[in-house]
C-alpha cells in the first residue's frame, strides 16, 4: 500500500477497529505490536524489540507481554476476521497438547490469523536468533501444530474473505465493496 493500513477506513470503521472489536469479544486481553493507528482504549500497545524485522518480531513481542496461556494472533487489516472463527481457533487449541491452530486454504497456511500456546515463545525466539523473519517458515518448523482445514473453515464464512489482507488499492476496494463503504 506505501503507508500505514491500519488507519485505512471500511464500512466506515478503521481496519485495526474492525480486527479489535473481533478479537475484543473473546479475548480478555488485546496487545497490538509495534507504531501506528490510534488505538481502542482497552488495546494495550507494546514496543517490538525487533523493529524493522517482520511480523514474527511483533508475534514476539505480544507473546512476552501476554498474561493468558492462549494467544490468538491476528494481522492487524483483516476486515471480516469473526469472533466465531478467533473462538474455534482457541478452543481447539486448549483441547489439544500442541502449540498452534492454523488455518489452511488455498493451499497455504494462515499463521498471521492463528492460535498459539504462550509456550511457543521460546521456539518463537530461537527462529528470530537463527534469521527466520516469515511467520509461515516458523510455523512449518514448529512440532505440534494442528490444522484448520478447509471444510471446517467454510463453517465460519468465506474463507477468501475470513483470511483477506488489505495489501493493495485493489484489496482496499473490494473490502469497501463488499461492506458498500
Amino acid at each position: 500500500m506505501g503507508r500505514d493500513k491500519l488507519p485505512l477506513q471500511v464500512g466506515g470503521e478503521t481496519l485495526i477497529r474492525r480486527v479489535t472489536d473481533a478479537l475484543s469479544r473473546r479475548c480478555a486481553e488485546v496487545i497490538v505490536a509495534g507504531p501506528g493507528a490510534d488505538l481502542p482504549r482497552h488495546v494495550r500497545r507494546v514496543c517490538d524489540d525487533r523493529p524493522g524485522e517482520g511480523p514474527l518480531a511483533g508475534i514476539e513481542a505480544g507473546l512476552s507481554t501476554a498474561r493468558f496461556p492462549l494467544v490468538f494472533v491476528a494481522a492487524g487489516d483483516m476486515p471480516f476476521l469473526n469472533t466465531e472463527l478467533v473462538s474455534h481457533l482457541l478452543d481447539a487449541l486448549g483441547r489439544r497438547d500442541i502449540l498452534a491452530t492454523v488455518p489452511r486454504h488455498g493451499g497455504r497456511e494462515h499463521p498471521l490469523c492463528a492460535a498459539y500456546a504462550r509456550g511457543v515463545l521460546p521456539h518463537v525466539r530461537s527462529a528470530l536468533e537463527d534469521g527466520v523473519r516469515a511467520v509461515r517458515e516458523f510455523v512449518g518448523r514448529l512440532e505440534r501444530v494442528s490444522y484448520l482445514e478447509e471444510a471446517e473453515l467454510r463453517r465460519f464464512g468465506d474463507p477468501d474473505l475470513l483470511l483477506m489482507n488489505v495489501n493493495s488499492p485493489e484489496d482496499l476496494r473490494r473490502a469497501r465493496n463488499l461492506v458498500g463503504g
